[in-house]
């Protein structure tokens, strides 16, 4: 659906390329929403085909590994500390 002020705007726009004539108000209203509805259509089809491009995804070389500290002494941290 196209929003109403872009309607509005591109009727807008022409209404003074057309002169600026009294009475039209409706032809210029309905012209501009079939230029913006085509325009969206395009749109929406460059799109679609974006959606359906696949990037390949980078290879794992290496599976990751998780790492773990250093256990800590029976004596605790304090004493870790004190032994180094």
């Amino acid at each position: 659906m196209i929003p109403e002020d872009a309607i509005r705007l591109r009727s807008y726009l022409i209404w003074e390329k057309a002169g600026c004539p009294d009475g039209k108000a409706l032809e210029h209203w309905q012209q501009a929403r079939d230029e913006l509805e085509v325009e969206f259509a395009a749109l929406l089809s460059r799109f679609d085909d974006c959606e359906r491009t696949v990037v390949p995804r980078v290879p794992i070389l290496r599976p990751p590994q998780r790492l773990t500290s250093a256990r800590v002494p029976a004596g605790g941290w304090r004493a870790a500390i004190a032994a180094r």
